[in-house]
């Protein structure tokens, strides 16, 4: 199978990320809109296509939105603070940010981008839903790609296509302007080919925005490096072979001669009613939001987009089993709603405050996804561990709500012992 990647280690000026999106693109289905990148940028980044940036449209991969304008997301306008950092283009995503079917979820598709593909070779998937922004940033196609994350959609594709990922403490990057799924959990993020971009980017993100209610000031974010030198390694069920892999056992082995104490322990079980949520979050919050966006070629309310849906069910031979059970479910709504969101937030942070005591580690790491961060809220940062194979191997480390930027030196930390 042909590798499209381009090593995360080599330089990438602005003109040869342009000369490999023209040749490669089609191959790889990642990026929608595009101009050529500035060549006086330190950082050229492109944005997942559910994020408004007034110089594209914005469909989150939907037919029905294909010709959505939207103004900068709150994110992106903080972004333009930084004269360093030029956005140039937008890239595919799973259509609705995974809200149509679960079938193809792992290939990322979209009627508007096809199938994404994984860039170390076809035979993997390539995840999604900000599939088009982990494929665009392992194919050498930007320095770094917003994306977003309700559960997975995020850590997922970073892992899969071996870049590094960043989803914030909910609440740190604004939502204002990005096309919702959940406002229960969704999260805006960065993927990027090295970490100091990935921090230099999320920085950038960083402010205070009233409309959103969960937004808080950066000044929240605690700076602090952590103290302590035991790191939790959480084993999901999955895992237990691939410990036992050349490049997890060199992985471990570096974290031991860099002075960190491993603690192995089973990441017990956690069952969460995400589904519930986010089918009930996504028929108001898509309301709320096409009845202010839409400019009347769009549906304006979630009911009439999975009307237009229906309408067009030969282009969707994948299913919308998603969309129609939101619409048909007898969901809880109000305060219903509020107190059980509340009780699946407690639920998973409680489940990382108990592991992390139990261990007195500040951070813990696993080799496949767990979602208590995403229902949760607190940070978690992909990375890839190694490159020996096809396939990179990466890991997700998470912390505690507002310990980013401990999380982020962290990973720095880690990546010097591995290199």
């Amino acid at each position: 199978m042909q590798d499209f990647s381009y090593p995360l280690n080599e330089p990438l000026s602005a003109e040869r990320m342009f000369v490999r999106i023209r040749a490669y693109n089609e191959n790889l289905r990642a990026v929608r809109f595009c101009r050529r990148p500035k060549d006086s940028a330190k950082l050229r980044i492109l944005a997942k296509d559910n994020i408004g940036v007034q110089d594209f449209l914005t469909s989150a991969g939907s037919y029905a939105l294909r010709d959505l304008v939207l103004p900068d997301a709150f994110c992106v306008r903080q972004i333009r603070k930084n004269p360093q950092i030029d956005i140039f283009g937008k890239t595919h995503l799973t259509e609705l940010a995974g809200f149509v079917t679960t079938r193809v979820l792992k290939d990322g598709y979209s009627e508007l981008g096809g199938f994404g593909r994984n860039p170390h070779g076809a035979q993997y998937p390539c995840r999604g839903s900000s599939s088009g922004s982990a494929i665009a940033c392992a194919a050498g196609f930007c320095d770094a790609a917003l994306g977003t994350e309700t559960r997975g959609s995020l850590m997922m594709p970073a892992m899969a296509n071996g870049v590094f990922g960043f989803k914030p403490t909910r609440g740190a990057v604004s939502r204002s302007g990005i096309i919702p799924l959940s406002s229960s959990f969704d999260a805006p993020g960065v993927l990027s080919r090295s970490l100091s971009g990935l921090k230099t980017v999320f920085s950038a993100m960083l402010g205070k925005d009233d409309s959103d209610p969960q937004s808080f000031v950066p000044s929240e974010l605690r700076k602090k490096k952590f103290n302590g030198r035991t790191l939790l390694f959480l084993v999901s069920s999955g895992d237990y072979a691939a410990l036992n892999t050349p490049a997890v056992r060199r992985f471990i082995s570096a974290l031991k001669q860099g002075g960190f104490h491993i603690e192995f322990r089973h990441a017990p079980m956690a069952e969460f009613d995400y589904k519930i949520i986010s089918s009930a979050d996504i028929k108001k919050d898509m309301t709320n939001f096409l009845q202010r966006y839409a400019s009347g070629t769009e549906p304006e309310t979630f009911e009439a987009l999975v009307e237009r849906y229906s309408s067009r069910a030969h282009s969707h031979p994948y299913g919308m089993e998603r969309l129609t059970y939101a619409l048909e479910a007898d969901l809880p709504h109000g305060k219903a709603l509020s107190d059980l969101v509340q009780t699946n937030i407690q639920k998973a942070n409680r489940l990382v405050e108990e592991v992390l005591k139990m261990t007195g580690a500040q951070a813990a790491l696993t080799l496949s996804y767990l979602d208590w961060w995403a229902i949760g809220g607190g940070p978690t940062l992909s990375m890839p561990i190694d490159f020996s194979e096809m396939l990179p191997r990466s890991i997700m480390i998470g912390a505690k709500a507002k310990e980013d930027f401990a999380l982020l030196s962290l990973a720095e930390e880690i990546e010097a012992l591995i290199k």
